[in-house]
């Protein structure tokens, strides 16, 4: 029986397999996934977006997010809004009672579009409330529109 000694190492030195990613595989849902953010979700873009339109807490207003990522995430779909520029305030609820607009995001009931795939969507009529948390939450007329920066 013949040894080769450093036949151990000689994975480290040989030349090494590369995987083509000139095309990336872009995921898409082929059901709804359920929408989530975390503080990664950069909620002090939103917060901030909130106290430019002069809102306080307490304050109930329907509005359009654009634009907002989403990306998906063990089975769900991340929201991040990190690239909002527009808040558009549709129709205000209830007024807020004048304190500080709450720093944490949570989502409630919002599902992502059937064909989904990652990118930057204008989120459409949406609740959202400012009272312990912001909460974003799904309306009977909400819906997902593809878009760009």
């Amino acid at each position: 029986m013949k040894l080769e000694p450093f036949k151990f190492f000689a994975g480290f030195f040989e030349k090494k397999r590369t995987t083509d990613v000139s095309a990336p595989a872009v995921v898409t849902l082929a059901s709804p996934a359920e929408v989530y953010t975390s503080v990664l979700s950069q909620p002090h873009v939103l917060q901030g977006k909130m106290k430019e339109k002069k809102l306080t807490h307490g304050e109930t207003v329907l509005a359009t997010l654009s634009p907002v990522r989403l990306e998906p995430a063990l089975g769900k779909m991340a929201l991040y809004f990190c690239p909002m520029r527009q808040l558009d305030i549709t129709e205000t609820l209830a007024q807020g009672d004048g304190g500080e607009i709450p720093g944490e995001v949570v989502v409630e009931g919002l599902m992502s579009p059937v064909g989904c795939e990652p990118g930057l969507y204008t989120l459409k009529n949406v609740r959202l409330t400012s009272n312990g948390t912001i909460q974003v939450k799904t309306t009977s007329k909400t819906s997902w529109e593809a878009t760009t920066i």
